[in-house]
């Protein structure tokens, strides 16, 4: 009876500290992430394996299965918890008129950790895109409430200027963005509520604008401190590093 007890005991254990299988993704390298890949005739699944030095991802579909060198990738694009686009330098055909690849995964169970956005930050100097925001030491210099403007429905959320980045802390999972410096095109005060902050978001310098209307008047300090971070000289960044 005792016996009994204990197995059940221990059983129960386990089920409480098993892992679910929606877990963000352990820290790694290498990450091992669960994914199926999009594509016009049904999808391909296998794992997205992330290292020091590659992404591959890895399918029993031998056709399907590619490396990625991180200089053979022109933007890693995390557009949400669970997706994830890695724009490549491969054309993608007559069709496209010589387009670059883009190559889309979904991920299955898991979603994309900050420990993994970091990483690639730290891998690349090539902008990337990332809705998934990384940890940030030190608290902002400027934290402001905004709505971001845009055709069909906008989005609510924080402005965060920190020494080394920009942050847009949205509540929907594809909303917030995160951008090092280095990732900007340039900012534009509009008028007294609205802001211009012009991004790389493609891989072959495309920008994407984003417009921020603050709720209340855009503070002239923050405008002055981003502007400088966002301009600043050749011999500045060569000496203060990009960060991330």
């Amino acid at each position: 009876m005792i016996r009994h007890l204990l197995t059940a005991i221990v059983a129960a254990h386990a089920i409480v500290f098993a892992s679910p299988s929606w877990v963000t993704a352990a820290a790694g390298p290498p990450f091992e992430l669960a994914v199926k890949k999009d594509q016009t005739w049904g999808s391909s699944r296998g794992m997205l394996v992330v290292t020091e030095g590659s992404v591959e991802f890895r399918t029993a579909d031998k056709d399907d299965s590619r490396v990625w060198s991180y200089d053979d990738i022109k933007q890693l694009q995390v557009l949400s918890p669970t997706r994830i686009t890695i724009l490549t330098y491969e054309d993608q055909g007559t069709l496209r008129l010589g387009a670059d690849r883009a190559v889309q995964f979904e991920l299955v169970g898991d979603s994309i950790s900050a420990d993994l956005v970091t990483f690639f930050l730290e891998r690349t100097s090539r902008p990337i895109v990332t809705a998934v925001i990384p940890g940030v030491d030190g608290t902002p210099l400027f934290q402001v409430n905004v709505k971001h403007l845009r055709r069909g429905r906008g989005s609510e959320g924080t402005l965060e200027l920190y020494d080394r980045q920009l942050i847009y802390r949205a509540g929907g999972i594809t909303d917030s963005r995160y951008w090092r410096f280095a990732d900007i095109y340039s900012v534009l005060r509009l008028d007294r509520f609205r802001l211009e902050v012009r991004v790389y978001e493609g891989g072959s310098g495309d920008l994407r604008t984003f417009v921020f209307e603050f709720k209340n008047d855009l503070p002239d300090n923050l405008y002055d401190a981003l502007w400088s971070r966002v301009n600043r000289t050749a011999f500045d960044a060569a000496t203060n590093g990009a960060g991330y």
